[in-house]
């Protein structure tokens, strides 16, 4: 029987397993999160959990990890090739064997690119990285076998390396006439139509992302990993390779913190002034034989699901024994493979507007592993805010709205969908509200879940900066409900925000940073807000611009003298009031 009890406790915020962390992903949820609220609204091993925007896969992880089985659906491709290769199951044995068959064929040719001397040693050694400023080599950083790390000017050798490779003057990568052996992506950052991504700084197509040395040393170990004969294991090698192409990218900067590695930082295809060019058979080997690699995956991947299999229709789910997934790369709303009323549970991560170009972002994995066909519709039919696709809010709204219609039908009556969000636009976070509330479903309640630490957008901006995850929780009802909204009046509004905030500064006996009365405030408001028939008439926006209008009568904001406490203003109840 389905649980109708809320959620109570907070969560604890955890870092993620192996198995999610190896291949980067924007937006990821917390596993332990997602687990709690399978736990808390299935019971039984035979019942559906959908997440209809699967991203990463963690909903679908999660699932099986508890012995439910579940569908996953993304319309992008490389969201369906992540989640895939997360919980696909390959032997040990089998990782260590061809990573080594790779290694013994490809390896020198690719680290000799990155050689450099070492005046210590006076060995020639493959740099770890070396670092670009303003279009420049700028230094080199290696590891000398006598004398540990070192961060070093780039030399004449390291320029002269670069130009010979540049003047294709390597016998292993290029041919007689000069050309490379072996194919990289080109596709533009533009939409077919001419017009660029929303996300694209100055860098054109794919390949001026990457140094030249970089390219090539991937589009040879792309070429190796594709002449592996067993298909699940070329699948899995591709999954190491996507894991690092953004890490051998000039998006990745320089870091005093970590002078020898980096990240993609930033979502988007940004320039970066001082940038990092990784020696790709060195991050190659972190992908596969690292801490967070393919190997160490897979060895969490089998601790945490003992039995896991992947079916290819809907009668093939419900006929399993085993835990199992079905994942479909379809647009939510047409979407017809799912009988109404045939899943048990909900629970799933929407587009917030436009805070994250899934589509765009996306792009740079799909086309190196080169699953980009039919790409033009799949943004085309994106659920996001983009003036490049000429989306505003209002298209996002009906798109979001249009895909809840299909999940409302998809759930069986009086179950459960959850809604997580992570977003500080109060407009976005209103937009999913009236999208989900306007199919139909009831508004149950909503759950704020705070980070382990707050964050240094949060500390430097306390007035405005939004922290946690809302989880918010929807019904479909036995029978069909009509409801009839009302318009909220500012007098109604101002004694609510004032009687809850109120309520929650005495709980707390103690002032209290804005951010934090918020994310208090709001489950009590929008609950508040549902129950009187007000809800879609509530602008979000009023709840700042009331609290604000009340300071010196209800409230005061005073200098924090909280040592535990880093913001620099808290609210308190005034003395007046």
């Amino acid at each position: 029987m389905t649980n109708s009890s809320p959620i109570e406790k907070v969560v604890p915020s955890q870092g993620h397993s192996s198995m999610y962390v190896m291949h980067k992903f924007f937006g990821r949820k917390q596993e332990r999160l997602i687990q709690e609220y399978i736990k808390h609204y299935t019971h039984d091993s035979g019942e559906i959990v959908l997440d209809p925007f699967c991203g990463s896969g963690v909903t679908i992880g999660e699932a099986l990890h508890l012995g439910r089985k579940a569908i996953g659906i993304d319309i992008n491709p490389v969201s369906i090739f992540v989640t895939r290769n997360t919980l696909r199951y390959i032997s040990h044995m089998r990782i260590v064997k061809e990573f080594r068959a790779i290694e013994a064929d490809v390896k020198n040719d690719i680290s000799n690119l990155y050689s450099t001397n070492c005046p210590k040693c006076g060995n020639i050694i493959p740099a770890t990285c070396f670092s670009w400023q303003d279009s420049k080599l700028f230094d080199r950083r290696y590891v000398c076998p006598q004398d540990g790390k070192k961060v070093e000017k780039v030399q004449s050798f390291d320029r002269d390396r670069y130009n010979e490779i540049q003047n294709h003057s390597i016998d292993s990568f290029f041919n007689s006439k000069g050309l490379l052996n072996y194919w990289f992506p080109e596709n533009p950052l533009y939409y077919s139509g001419g017009k660029a991504f929303l996300k694209k700084e100055r860098y054109d197509n794919i390949d001026d992302l990457y140094t030249y040395r970089n390219l090539i040393a991937l589009a040879k170990l792309l070429d190796r990993i594709k002449k592996i004969c067993e298909s699940d294991l070329r699948e899995s090698f591709l999954f190491a390779f996507s894991s690092l192409v953004h890490l051998a990218s000039k998006m990745t900067p320089v870091r005093p913190s970590r002078p020898f590695s980096s990240s993609w930082i930033q979502p988007s295809y940004w320039y970066c002034p001082h940038y990092m060019e990784s020696n790709v058979w060195q991050l190659f080997e972190r992908a596969v034989m690292g801490k967070q690699g393919l190997y160490r995956a897979k060895k969490d991947l089998k601790l945490k699901i003992k039995h896991i299999k992947e079916v290819n229709s809907i009668e093939e789910l419900h006929e399993a024994t085993l835990p199992s997934f079905f994942l479909i790369n379809s647009n939510i709303t047409q979407l017809e493979l799912i009988p109404q009323n045939s899943v048990d549970f909900i629970i799933t991560d929407p587009p917030y507007g436009h805070s994250i170009q899934y589509g765009e972002l996306l792009y740079l994995w799909g086309a190196w592993i080169n699953i980009l066909e039919g790409y033009d519709d799949i943004l085309r039919n994106e659920i996001i805010a983009n003036s490049r696709q000429n989306k505003d809010l209002a298209i996002y709204e009906q798109l979001l709205r249009q895909a809840f219609h299909k999940i409302y039908s998809i759930l069986k009556r009086e179950k459960y969908c959850t809604v997580t969000f992570h977003n500080p636009s109060l407009s976005i976070r209103n937009i999913l509200y009236r999208s989900v509330i306007q199919t139909g479903f009831l508004f149950e309640r909503v759950v704020y879940h705070p980070p382990a630490r707050a964050s240094a957008k949060s500390l430097f901006q306390p007035e405005g900066s939004q922290q946690g995850d809302y989880f918010f929780i929807f019904k479909k009802p036995l029978k069909e409900e009509k409801r009839i909204y009302r318009p909220i009046t500012s007098e109604e509004l101002e004694e609510w925000i004032i009687d809850i905030v109120k309520n929650i500064l005495i709980a707390e006996g103690k002032p209290l940073p804005y951010n934090q009365l918020q994310n208090q405030l709001d489950p009590f408001l929008y609950k508040k807000l549902y129950e009187s028939n007000l809800l879609l008439t509530f602008n979000p926006n009023e709840v700042k611009k009331t609290m604000m209008k009340f300071i010196g009568t209800e409230f005061s904001v005073i200098d924090n003298t909280y040592k535990e406490s880093p913001y620099e203003k808290l609210w308190w109840i005034s003395n007046d009031s």
